[in-house]
């Protein structure tokens, strides 16, 4: 996170997992674009996507495809977050039944710490393809106000 901030390559439209961008600037954020596009003179509409299993849904190839050129991460870095990911298992148990392990070919750890923050890495770029339409996103976990 350090790096991260200090390189200022973390959204600036990302709420949630940063100091000081929490619930209430992602409200206040949202509410102040369609105030002002409503002050214009201008249609205001707001559409909330929410991806579903979106941490479930991360491609491995991609996000260290991107850690690598977009963030700059290389080497050992590199291959520690190859290792972090790839090959992990996944078992489901009810009761005293578990399930035969699979083998995970996608998916950031969402109970971890660095999980989510892999997500935010991994979608960043969502603001600038918005914004590319002429359109005003905010980005909060994995849901997205456009």
């Amino acid at each position: 996170m350090n790096y991260l901030t200090s390189s200022n390559l973390l959204p600036p439209l990302q709420s949630v997992f940063r100091h000081g961008h929490y619930t209430e600037s992602a409200v206040l954020h949202v509410l102040s674009d369609v105030l002002l596009a409503v002050d214009r003179g201008d249609f205001a509409a707001l559409a909330l996507l929410d991806l579903s299993a979106a941490y479930d849904t991360v491609d491995y190839n991609i996000l260290l495809q991107r850690l690598q050129t977009s963030y700059g991460i290389n080497c050992s870095a590199l291959q520690w977050f190859r290792s972090y990911l790839v090959g992990r298992i996944q078992r489901v148990r009810r009761g005293a039944t578990i399930s035969s392990a699979v083998h995970l070919v996608c998916g950031v750890p969402q109970g971890s710490v660095i999980g989510p923050i892999l997500f935010v890495l991994y979608t960043a770029d969502l603001t600038a393809l918005v914004k590319s339409y002429g359109l005003s996103p905010h980005l909060y976990a994995d849901d997205t106000h456009i």
